[in-house]
């Protein structure tokens, strides 16, 4: 009797002390959660600081809270950037990119996930070593091979470098979600008449809509957000997307004008904010079905 008391006290205390390790486990993760929310967070809300001050407010104290709302800021920016051009000239590019990247990349991850040979191996093995070059080391390449075909400066010699870099990997996203979809599908479709092309666009693809869902969102967002390449490939002021416009702006005013720049990038970043709140669903959705059909 007293052995059996003894260890029942051994595990009781290891019970405990199990207990207080998952306890500070959890707490630990919830810290580094926090300082993770935070740190995604700050960037949006860093800008709601400074956007509603006058320049001599900011210049004293950035930090204070604003002593009244002025919204005349958001208008003398939209004047002073040129925010309608910009808004209007990065529209059109990601609209370039996600018909550039889109369809090629669901046709072509179709190909790669239906018709398995020696040769669509080869080129799905090529297509994996697109996606692994970095943008950075063919900068120099790209740019004087857009010069010789004379798209610099233009938008499509902007998105369609866009849609060359995001194909690879949408590519493979697709290959994933067709391999995952029943074979019979097609089968029933070509014993019914349908073409490939029938098959494809009429049974396989609607399939795929949270996978081009996703595609589509996440390609806008990126082209929405891209600096590097427009300031690359892009020197006409007139052609300037919003990121280079508000570079431009800075670099020429530094922070004397820091409510104004505050407002032009709220209203940059504005859409890409709206359009994840209403599609996060989608994104979620497509990511989810992506990893699990693959």
């Amino acid at each position: 009797m007293k052995d059996y008391t003894v260890s029942e006290g051994y595990y009781g205390r290891d019970l405990v002390t199990s207990r207080r390790r998952m306890q500070a486990l959890k707490i630990i993760n919830i810290i580094i959660l926090i300082i993770l929310a935070f740190a995604v967070i700050l960037p949006i809300l860093l800008p709601w600081f400074f956007v509603f001050k006058t320049r001599l407010e900011f210049s004293y104290n950035p930090w204070s809270l604003p002593t009244q709302i002025r919204w005349i800021n958001f208008q003398e920016a939209w004047v002073a950037i040129k925010i309608g051009q910009g808004l209007l000239n990065t529209l059109w590019v990601c609209l370039g990119a996600i018909v550039g990247t889109v369809p090629a990349a669901a046709m072509a991850g179709y190909i790669f996930a239906r018709y398995r040979s020696k040769v669509t191996e080869v080129l799905f093995y090529a297509v994996l070593v697109g996606y692994f070059i970095p943008v950075h080391m063919v900068l120099i390449p790209l740019y004087q091979f857009s010069s010789r075909l004379g798209i610099v400066d233009t938008l499509p010699g902007l998105f369609l470098p866009m849609a060359a870099f995001g194909i690879p990997f949408w590519t493979i996203i697709y290959r994933s979600f067709f391999r995952g979809l029943p074979g019979e599908l097609a089968e029933a479709a070509r014993i019914d008449g349908a073409g490939h092309t029938g098959t494809f666009f009429r049974i396989m693809l609607p399939l795929a809509n949270p996978a081009t869902v996703l595609a589509v969102l996440l390609v806008f967002i990126g082209a929405w957000s891209d600096y590097l390449l427009s300031l690359i490939l892009i020197n006409d002021p007139k052609l300037f997307t919003m990121q280079l416009r508000i570079a431009q702006f800075l670099n020429q005013y530094g922070t004397d004008h820091m409510p104004r720049y505050a407002a032009a990038s709220v209203i940059a970043s504005a859409p890409t904010l709206i359009l994840y709140i209403l599609g996060h669903r989608w994104i979620i959705r497509g990511t989810l079905a992506g990893a699990l059909k693959g």
